[in-house]
């Protein structure tokens, strides 16, 4: 009878540990793939002195964030030179230099800065 108690005991533990991994793998996974877009470039992308001006201005201009899904990461954004808000998320936005050249943009930038993704 002890034993069958201790047996159950177990099993229950081991469910329940096996449950609490499988949510946690669960949210790294959405994490991971929240972030993803943004990692979709290479290291050697953002050492580039282009960048590295727009990471600049990211860091010191006064952008507005508006977020639409702060989970996503998707928002409305304005700097002081915009001529109109944009939307954007971690890989993709909608202003000029962005659709000119398909590289991170102050707007990404300034999402990643805000997400920790980046320094």
């Amino acid at each position: 009878m002890i034993l069958k108690v201790i047996v159950g005991g177990v099993v229950v533990f081991l469910a329940v540990w096996a449950w609490k991994i499988r949510i946690y793998l669960k949210r790294q996974k959405r994490k991971e793939r929240d972030e993803a877009p943004f990692h979709r470039w290479a290291d050697e992308v953002h050492q580039r002195p282009g960048q590295k001006e727009k990471l600049r201005q990211a860091k010191e201009e006064d952008i507005s964030v508006h977020f639409e899904s702060e989970k996503k990461c998707f928002a409305r954004m304005k700097a002081p030179d915009d001529q109109e808000e944009v939307w954007c998320g971690l890989g993709m936005c909608q202003c000029g230099t962005f659709k000119a050249d398909h590289l991170p943009c102050k707007h990404i930038y300034k999402l990643a800065l805000i997400k920790g993704l980046i320094q």
